[in-house]
C-alpha cells in the first residue's frame, strides 16, 4: 500500500518553484522539440506508408483502375492507393483521422517552440505539454488500429481489442488528468506567493519611502 501511495505522489509531483528556474525551462523546452519532432517524423511516415502497403501496378506495369478490386472485395482500388482502405474503409478512415491529427498537433508544437513563443513557467508550457500528450496517445491509437489490421489473430477478437483499446486510452486521459491538474494548482501556488511576496515588499517599502519624504 505504502508503494502506491508513493508511486502516486511521484506520477502529480511537481519541479520545486526558485526564482532560478531559466535551466528547467531551457530542458522542458528541448525535451518538448524533441518530441513533437518524432512524434511528427512517425506519423508522416505512417500516413504516406499506410499498414499492408499499397496497391500494386497492373500487368505490363499498367496504372489503369481495375474493374474489380485486386484485393478480394467489392470496392475497385487503383495503383498507388491503400490496400488498407481498400479492405476496411471505417477501419482506415480511424486509422488516418488519429494518425492526421497526431501529425497536426505534432507540427503546431515544433513550430511553437522554433517560432520563439515564449514559454514561461505557466500555462503556455502546460498547454505545449497537453499538446504534445494528445498528440502521443492519438498515435498510440493509430499504432493499435494499424496492427489490428495487420495480425489475422487479433481479428478473431474484435470486441476484446476495442475493449483493450478503451481501457488503455481511459487510464491515460486519467494519469494525464491528475499530473495537469498537478501542475494546475503548482502554478496558481506558485502565482498566490509572488502576489503576497509583493505585497510584503510594498508595506516594507511604505515606511521608507515616507521617511526619506
Amino acid at each position: 500500500m505504502e508503494f502506491v501511495v508513493d508511486s502516486f505522489r511521484f506520477l502529480i509531483s511537481v519541479p520545486a518553484a526558485d526564482d532560478d528556474d531559466g535551466e528547467w525551462l531551457k530542458e522542458m523546452r528541448g525535451n518538448l522539440g524533441l518530441m513533437a519532432t518524432m512524434v511528427a517524423t512517425m506519423a508522416f511516415q505512417n500516413g504516406l506508408n499506410p499498414p499492408g502497403g499499397v496497391i500494386q501496378n497492373g500487368d505490363g506495369g499498367s496504372v489503369a483502375c481495375p474493374s474489380s478490386s485486386p484485393v478480394g472485395h467489392g470496392q475497385a482500388a487503383c495503383p498507388g492507393q491503400s490496400v488498407y482502405a481498400a479492405r476496411d474503409r471505417h477501419g482506415y478512415s480511424g486509422f488516418m483521422f488519429t494518425n492526421s491529427a497526431s501529425f497536426l498537433l505534432s507540427i503546431t508544437a515544433c513550430i511553437l517552440v522554433i517560432s520563439g513563443v515564449p514559454l514561461g513557467r505557466g500555462y503556455p508550457t502546460l498547454a505545449l505539454a497537453m499538446l504534445m500528450s494528445v498528440s502521443l496517445i492519438l498515435l498510440a491509437v493509430s499504432y493499435a488500429l494499424g496492427t489490428f489490421h495487420l495480425n489475422p489473430r487479433i481479428q478473431k477478437t474484435p470486441v476484446a481489442f476495442r475493449v483493450f483499446i478503451y481501457v488503455f486510452v481511459t487510464f491515460l486521459v486519467l494519469l494525464l488528468s491528475l499530473r495537469f491538474a498537478a501542475l494546475i494548482l503548482s502554478l496558481r501556488r506558485v502565482k498566490k506567493k509572488k502576489q503576497e511576496l509583493q505585497g510584503t515588499n510594498s508595506v516594507a517599502a511604505a515606511p521608507a519611502a515616507a521617511a526619506s519624504s
